[in-house]
Formats: structure tokens, sequence, C-alpha cells
């Protein structure tokens, strides 16, 4: 007898602890797509044997990798779940960067098995938003193991809190509100694995972080003080979102722009496009995220 396919519209993903049994899980969540997957070796010593042929005998599975991306949609209780997991650091309503990163498992059902990834940390997160769109938010995530289960996913609420959209947003740089046509803000933990004689990896962990944002403004008189002004010139910024009793903010101490000239691509407007780097200032945190 035929199966049923299984469909994307019929999947489901929850985060949790390490560990979490999966009928413990607890958080809800929508997204729009997801690449997490297992990446299998396969060694082959590949020697010389007076045949150009391969011996089944002379291979031995080899270590895995676990990685891909979530992608979701931004909203205030999406963010209270995901924040400190990008950050490391603070609580509602603050959420603050940390030197290490929380572990966490993954659960997302996929139809026909359920397949957990155990012990992830977001190595980069990005958040974006443009003209008449939603915010969107894509986790880059690397994790230890995959274990795919038949237990049945558990029982939890769809998420119903309302998203965030572009119209929803001010940006502001160098302390004045912007018109900005569309922007990406990018969380970068640079992660590394350590396979330490083990099929999996042993360790995950933070080698550097950057936080970078990029925006495209109209070049009109109100804006060409963001043109020269480099590491000089460099100053706060922030993106804040509010929508009805809720509200979030992305704080930046400063943030450097390096001099990307505007050009004349057609009859079109001329756009200034601002590549920028967010950087600590004093004792003040480059990035402070605000959710309530």
């Amino acid at each position: 007898m035929t199966q049923p396919a299984s469909m994307g519209s019929q999947s489901r993903l929850s985060m949790a602890a390490p560990g979490t049994a999966i009928a413990s899980y607890t958080e809800s969540y929508e997204f729009v797509g997801e690449s997490l997957a297992k990446r299998q070796t396969i060694l082959d010593t590949a020697g010389i044997r007076g045949t150009r042929s391969h011996p089944a005998e002379r291979t031995r599975d080899g270590t895995y990798a676990v990685q891909g991306t979530i992608r979701f949609h931004g909203s205030k209780n999406l963010l209270d779940l995901v924040l400190p997991r990008i950050l490391g650091g603070g609580s509602s309503p603050t959420y603050t960067l940390a030197e290490t990163l929380p572990g966490f498992d993954v659960l997302v059902d996929r139809v026909a098995r359920r397949f957990v990834y155990g012990t992830c940390k977001v190595n980069r997160a990005i958040f974006r938003a443009r003209a008449s769109g939603l915010l969107e938010l894509a986790l880059d995530l690397i994790g230890e193991t995959e274990t795919v289960s038949s237990t049945p996913f558990p029982a939890i609420a769809v998420p119903t809190d309302a998203p965030y959209l572009w119209q929803d947003c001010v940006v502001t740089l160098n302390s004045a509100a912007r018109v900005v046509t569309e922007f990406t803000l990018v969380v970068d933990n640079h992660l590394r694995a350590r396979f330490s004689n083990s099929q999996t990896a042993t360790d995950l962990y933070p080698v550097d972080r950057t936080i970078a944002l990029q925006c495209a403004v109209p070049f009109t008189t109100d804006d060409t003080d963001l043109y020269g002004a480099n590491s000089a010139g460099a100053a706060a910024a922030s993106l804040a979102f509010t929508n009805g009793g809720h509200s979030v903010t992305f704080t930046i101490a400063q943030v450097q722009f390096a001099d990307n000239s505007p050009v004349v691509r057609g009859k079109e407007e001329i756009l200034l496009h601002l590549d920028g780097t967010a950087k600590k200032l004093g004792s003040t945190s480059e990035l402070v995220v605000t959710n309530s």
C-alpha cells in the first residue's frame, strides 16, 4: 500500500535544553524552512591494488557534521526564545553579549520521523527587513549529533503573537532617524567544531565575534553625513520595532561605516549603501537587545 507523502506543511519544530526527552519539549515555533542536517563521510583507502575498482571492505564510516539554517519571521515570543542563544547573555527584557554560548537541542518533525539535533549552538544570526516585508531571522546552527526517532511530536500550541513588519521599524543612525529601504544585521559567533577521538563533534566553541550592519538609504542632503565618516565619525545606531504593546530595539554602541560611494546605476533613485561593523565603546557593549 502506498504511504501518503510527507508534506513540509505538516512539519513542526521545537528547541529545549540538551538531553530533553521528546515528550517534554514545550517551546512553540513557527518556521519558514530549515536545512539542519547530518552530513556523513565515508573513508576509502583508495590505494594502489592492481585495479581501478574500490572494494567495499576497504571503507569505514568517518565523522559526520551537523549544520544548517532555520528561517523564521520575528515576533516578541520568538525573540525571547532565541536571543539568549544568539547573544549568550541577559534575560527578558534585556539580552546582552557573553563570551560563551549556551547549547540546546533542536527537534524537527519531518512527518515520517522525528529528528533530534543534539547540543546545537548559534553560529550566525541574520536579521533582515525590507520595504513591505516582515522582520526575517535566519539562524545558522552547528550541532554535535543527530538522532532519528519514531516518538510522536509533543502536543505544543502553535504561536499566536503577531510578527513585526518593516513599517514598525525606526532606524536611527548618527543620532537621526533615517529613511531606510532595507537593512541586514548579522551576529557572527565564528563557531568551530572539535572532533576528539569521536565520530561526532565533541565541542563547539566560538573563536571570535563580529557584528555587521548593512543599510540602504536614499542619497539626499539629509544623509550626506553618513558618507565619509569612516572610523573617526562613527556613532551609535539603533533599530527599533514597535507593534502595539510590544517592541524590540537593537542598540549598537558604535557602528563604523567604511566608504562605499553612491553610484548611478540608471534612471532610478540613487541610494547610499552602508556597510558597517559594530564596535564596543569603552565599557558599553557593541550590541544590546531589549525585547518587551
